[in-house]
């Protein structure tokens, strides 16, 4: 177990511990709700000192303020004979779950030590990670070694700087940070409630949401976002847990009522497309504000004005944190021939759709570049009608499946109102959240017929992963609302029925669908063996290289993903891009395979090709026939080395000298 990093990420848990400490303490918030406030200030305060260029000097301040914050109020309590702060942090049950399964968490975690899988892992977001950690910077000012600057939003590099503080990179410290950020969401829902009886089940059924809609039923492939650094859950769980953070603290001091502003912009800083997610969370926040408020609270015109001004500083919240990331990133955009990382993009901006894609709907005339593909924009939406009736995008079923779902609870919660008022904001709540995910289906319409390249209507592009986002986040909200019906329901058991039977829905669900060995609770070690073999074969070849030095990859059979591993792992050497990943063989022996990744040179003009990218040294991972007998004249070794195993080779003036063998770091 690597206990070194483990003590090191418990150092920085013990730092957040005591920053939802002082919230508890100094702001008033309920303990469920503070580790959300908590990670929103972490991600806030990193980015300023990410922006103002001191992002180590962030990390410590936090640290020094969590675990001296802890300690201070600690004695502070002891010297006025007050409550423990630790007691009082741990308050509530959705608290003490929360801090236990972090605790478990990390331990689990330092003893599997989960690695990145996934594509996006290494063209984005674990590199993202990485380069934050290894040069203690904002990954946008980093050499980032990719044919395009990244522009990606910042919020989960930001957190899994904060947990790889102490010690080397490692995947898993990443992979905990984004789930750490959904269990505080979870912890939210949770914190609706006061009572344990409602509170627990609420929160089980907010935790098992990312494994639900990672899962599209049986599978015998590892997949659940629970070991995934990825944008797309985190950003569905983040918006719905702003939503549930609010719904936790609306009867709370001041202080902790604005701390939603935080979480806003923690939740519209994931994924491109969460500036529409924060947006409905932020209307949905605006609306319960300004028409809703806490018994007790003031009445009048005064008051009414005060509500008014904090539900527009709301909505502009994501606005604000949206617009500064995109000037931070304006001359990174300008470079990029993508838009927003939601896949290959074409040439229309944003504006230019949202504003033609209205014009569409309503029938009225737009430019030819948007006319030309009206067809386009029908079958589009005719093909998500049918998707979201007929596909499977979790292991509820449908999108229609899932949106009953919430439906119901939504229903349960009206049923379970102790007032008119309550149930009317329930209706307002329920209604709101079913309008925003109009405006989101909207948004996806018009990403896919106007911005998306790969993608058809036939088969929408990553379908299921850009709605999950969506579901997610309304299941929380629909918990939330159910926890605080369920809490304040005239009848405290009808309350604790209602509450145990969504919990035990969401439970059954999992257990009649989901494989256990191939999610969080079975997994074992061997399933990252393939990708830690190819690590320990960029390690070893890294350890031999001097920094500053090119290097080429070869690996035949490639299709990008072992390129950006190997372009991660070997960061800060300098990696040539080359063909990102591909098959290299002399044409003439390919007879014409139709291999988009197939990268045909002659053995000269692959010598020129490597000249011209002045490489000093070849990474050859994996050959195969055709690269053989297409290259092998150049090589002084006719190639003998890398067909026993992955070798490093140099390259010189008299053709490309073995410099030692890597298969036995690579079997380690």
């Amino acid at each position: 177990m690597a206990w070194a990093s483990l003590s090191g990420l418990l150092l920085m848990l013990l730092a957040l511990f005591g920053l939802s400490t002082l919230l508890v303490r100094r702001t008033g918030m309920g303990p469920a709700a503070a580790p959300l406030g908590a990670l929103s200030l972490v991600a806030l305060v990193l980015l300023a000192g990410g922006l103002l260029g001191v992002l180590p000097l962030a990390a410590l301040v936090l640290l020094l303020g969590g675990v001296g914050g802890l300690l201070a109020e600690g004695a502070l309590a002891r010297r006025a004979r007050r409550p423990d702060p630790v007691r009082e942090a741990l308050g509530h049950p959705a608290a003490r779950v929360f801090w236990a399964l972090a605790v478990v968490l990390a331990v689990y975690f330092a003893r599997l030590q989960p690695d990145f899988l996934n594509f996006d892992e290494y063209s984005f977001w674990g590199t993202a990670a990485k380069l934050m950690a290894d040069n203690d910077r904002l990954y946008t000012l980093c050499d980032a070694g990719l044919p395009w600057q990244m522009t990606e939003l910042s919020a989960l590099p930001l957190l899994s700087y904060f947990f790889q503080l102490y010690g080397a990179f490692a995947p898993w410290r990443a992979i905990y940070a984004a789930d750490l950020a959904m269990l505080a969401a979870a912890a939210a829902v949770g914190g609706c409630a006061r009572k344990a009886r409602v509170a627990l089940p609420v929160l089980l059924g907010a935790a098992l949401v990312p494994t639900l809609l990672s899962v599209a039923g049986h599978t015998a492939l590892l997949s659940t976002a629970w070991l995934e650094f990825l944008g797309d859950m985190p950003a569905g769980m983040l918006f719905g847990g702003a939503v549930a953070f609010w719904l936790a603290v609306r009867r709370s001091p001041l202080p902790a009522r604005v701390m939603v502003l935080p979480v806003l912009l923690l939740a519209a800083n994931v994924k491109s497309n969460t500036l529409v997610l924060a947006l409905a969370a932020a209307g949905l926040i605006a609306l319960d504000c300004l028409f809703f408020p806490a018994p007790g609270s003031h009445r009048g015109i005064k008051a009414l004005a005060a509500r008014a001004g904090f539900a527009l500083v709301c909505l502009a919240a994501p606005l604000v944190q949206y617009m500064a990331w995109s000037r931070h990133i304006a001359v990174l955009v300008q470079r990029n021939a993508a838009s927003g990382g939601m896949g290959d993009t074409a040439g229309a901006s944003l504006p230019e759709v949202a504003v033609n894609g209205v014009k569409l709907l309503l029938g009225l005339p737009v430019t030819d570049y948007f006319e030309d593909r009206r067809t386009l924009f029908t079958d589009y939406g005719t093909a998500l009608q049918s998707a979201f009736c007929t596909r499977n995008v979790s292991m509820l079923g449908t999108g229609l499946a899932v949106t009953a779902l919430v439906g119901v609870l939504f229903v349960l919660a009206l049923l379970l109102g102790p007032n008119p008022r309550a149930r009317v904001r329930t209706l307002v709540l329920g209604a709101g959240s079913g309008v925003c995910f109009l405006g989101y289906w909207l948004m996806l319409w018009l990403s896919y017929a106007f911005l998306l390249k790969d993608s058809t209507p036939e088969a929408p592009a990553s379908y299921a992963r850009y709605f999950g986002s969506y579901y997610g986040g309304w299941l929380l909200i629909a918990l939330a609302v159910l926890a605080l019906a369920c809490d304040a329901a005239p009848k405290a058991l009808w309350g604790r029925a209602a509450a145990l039977v969504a919990g035990a829905v969401f439970a059954c669900v999992f257990g009649v669908q989901a494989e256990p060995q191939f999610t969080l609770l079975g997994v074992r070690r061997g399933e990252y063996a393939a990708v830690r073999a190819e690590r320990a074969v960029a390690q070893a070849a890294a350890a031999s290289i001097a920094p500053g030095e090119r290097v080429f990859l070869i690996r035949q059979g490639d299709e990008g993903f072992y390129w950006f591993l190997y372009n991660q792992t070997m960061r800060p050497l300098d990696l040539v891009y080359g063909e990102g990943g591909a098959t290299y063989g002399d044409p003439a022996l390919t007879d014409g395979a139709d291999d988009p990744y197939f990268a045909p040179y002659t053995a000269a003009e692959f010598a020129a090709m490597l000249q011209k990218e002045d490489v000093q040294w070849l990474v050859v991972a994996r050959v195969d026939e055709t690269f053989v007998a297409s290259y092998q004249s150049l090589f002084t070794d006719g190639l003998a080395a890398a067909e026993a195993g992955p070798t490093l080779y140099e390259v010189t003036d008299g053709g490309f000298v073995p410099a030692g063998a890597l298969e036995k770091e690579a079997g380690a």
